[in-house]
């Protein structure tokens, strides 16, 4: 008798516990006990900030929005860099009572124009009339009509001359409160804001600590946006409810220099430090001499929020294993903002290794079928779920399918987010009989969940279904692509009744025989590893594919812009 594999269904073991019921209550407990805080790392070398001064000085925030007329409940969007300011408008916003909104701030846009008219979209969409931003942006702001009539004040840093460090009762916060609203990266149309609890944000912080076996003489790095769910629930957040000490440079410092990076974990010692899967890319790439650099202390490296490629592990750990690097640091994870952050990870000290699957079974039946290394699908696992979680894989009609079976992640627990703010309809097709519809497609092998892509970004094309980043991931091999910056989408054609497959590359190189070539060996390259005719190939500048806030490629807003009468 043929057994039956079983049920894609993975349930985590350990039960979450926080320790705190809300973000407030931990960071009142970790300013009390005097627990490490926030390091800032910039131009002027490393800032201190002891814990009890952020409470002081998130206690004035608290007054000056209550003196501009913020009140319990209200939504004030913070768009400041990465510095103690950020932390502490935020910290001071939430014991007011009040539900921070942290945005981008605007070099992650094109234009100012652009950032404005998104900015107004969000402002607009949560009801805020107070907003605190920073220098002359705040005027630019000011000056925006859209903005100037939904906004009553604007505040910038200075707000808080004058304002004493008066300590006052902090309102009755549990864990139903709204901790916080997150903007989903890469919207179009109506933002979608991810309301997020106090007792969803504790039990994520809980799953994160117990995943990383956190404790104190751990020590963390970052140089992750602190306006994104990674580095704000990941790095800071997560700090607070189970203190430990992080260490946090800019981004922009970062993109610069990725070297920098690597010099923050080695010269602070750091045991923790997440980031995208790009980001090990460009540590590769551009990161120069690092014959100065140790990274013996770096026992998680956290790897997440797109698609992870084994080479680009496997070139990290090459480069960098030699200075102390170890293999089994890298850390595959899985997350997503309407579950806080964190959704699985794979057990601590497991080997980073990939599944090769058989490239017609999953193109054509869905099915995760293990072949031969050198012919195969690398998927790699993202674990296990974490504290408290439950992962299943369902297929369109929502049933539980057979593990081994390519359908789409439902995602149920403490974390979930409440719901999209003031979006009944979104929020009713995003969580259904409690369960998160996650819109990504994966699968269930030998107990572990591995990530296969999008369901909307699936490319369907004469009867084989293809995942854009196994396509992205093979272009990014051809020699004059710059890694980590290619957008694969279907086109539908309506002659030949199936997706044509449009690739696009960015490069360096301006010469347009260079580019010609790059786009004939991206199509050689899909047709000899892939066995996939591409339909167009678009070598364009660097810059060009766009990007969400957090780094991802935008692949619909890619294919909005990138049409057949596009000059490349």
């Amino acid at each position: 008798m043929e057994m039956r594999p079983p049920p894609s269904r993975l349930q985590s073991e350990v039960e979450p516990s926080p320790p705190h019921d809300s973000l407030v209550a931990a960071f009142e407990r970790a300013a009390a006990d005097r627990a490490p805080f926030v390091t800032l790392h910039g131009a002027k070398g490393p800032v201190v900030r002891p814990i009890r001064d952020a409470l002081e000085s998130s206690w004035r925030w608290r007054s000056a929005l209550r003196n501009h007329g913020v009140r319990r409940g209200d939504r004030v969007p913070l768009l400041m860099p990465t510095g103690h300011a950020f932390v502490e408008a935020m910290l001071g916003t939430m014991l007011l009572g009040a539900i921070p909104v942290p945005l981008a701030t605007p070099m992650t846009f094109g234009s100012v124009d652009r950032y404005l008219r998104n900015l107004s979209a969000v402002v607009d969409d949560c009801g805020a009339r107070v907003l605190v931003t920073y220098g002359r942006f705040a005027d630019a702001i000011a000056a925006d009509a859209g903005l100037a009539g939904s906004l009553r004040e604007v505040l910038r840093e200075d707000a808080l001359d004058g304002v004493p460090a008066t300590a006052s009762p902090t309102p009755s916060i549990g864990a139903k409160d709204t901790a916080f609203i997150q903007y989903t990266s890469g919207t179009t149309g109506k933002p979608k804001g991810a309301v997020i609890s106090h007792g969803a944000l504790v039990a994520n912080a809980f799953g994160i600590a117990s995943g990383l076996a956190l404790g104190p003489q751990d020590v963390g790095a970052s140089w992750l946006p602190l306006f994104h769910d990674m580095g704000l629930v990941g790095v800071l957040l997560t700090s607070i409810c189970h203190p430990y000490p992080v260490h946090v440079m800019s981004p922009e410092s970062f993109i610069m220099n990725p070297k920098r990076w690597l010099d923050l974990v080695a010269r602070v010692g750091a045991t923790l430090s997440p980031a995208p899967n790009f980001a090990y890319d460009l540590c590769v790439a551009r990161a120069g001499d690092v014959a100065d650099v140790r990274l013996d202390s770096w026992r998680v490296a956290l790897n997440g929020a797109e698609p992870v490629h084994a080479r680009t592990v496997a070139r990290f750990v090459d480069r960098y294993g030699p200075r102390g690097f170890r293999a089994d640091a890298m850390m595959p994870v899985y997350g997503m903002a309407e579950a806080t952050l964190a959704v699985a990870f794979p057990e601590l000290g497991s080997k980073f290794a990939t599944l090769p699957l058989d490239r017609d079974a999953l193109e054509q039946l869905g099915r995760a079928v293990p072949c031969d290394l050198a012919s195969g699908h690398p998927a790699v696992s993202v674990g296990r779920p974490v504290a408290g979680t439950t992962i299943e894989i369902v297929d369109d009609a929502g049933r539980v399918v057979p593990e081994g079976t390519v359908g789409q992640i439902l995602i149920s627990g403490p974390s979930l987010m409440d719901g999209y703010f003031r979006n009944e309809e979104a929020s009713a097709a995003a969580i259904v009989n409690g369960r998160l519809c996650s819109g990504d497609l994966g699968f269930v092998h030998s107990g572990r969940l591995f990530i296969t892509g999008r369901a909307k970004e699936l490319i369907i094309k004469a009867g084989r279904n293809l995942h854009p980043p196994d396509i992205e991931r093979v272009a990014s091999e051809v020699d004059g692509v710059r890694s980590g910056s290619i957008a694969a989408f279907g086109r539908p054609n309506s002659r030949t009744g199936t997706d044509d497959l449009v690739v696009v590359a960015e490069t360096p190189h301006g010469d347009p025989e260079r580019r010609d070539r790059i786009a004939s060996d991206i199509r050689a390259e899909l047709l000899a590893v892939l066995g996939i005719k591409a339909d167009e190939i678009r070598v364009c500048a660097v810059g060009s594919v766009p990007r969400t806030t957090s780094g991802k490629i935008r692949r619909g807003e890619c294919a909005r812009i990138f049409s057949p009468r596009d000059e490349a």
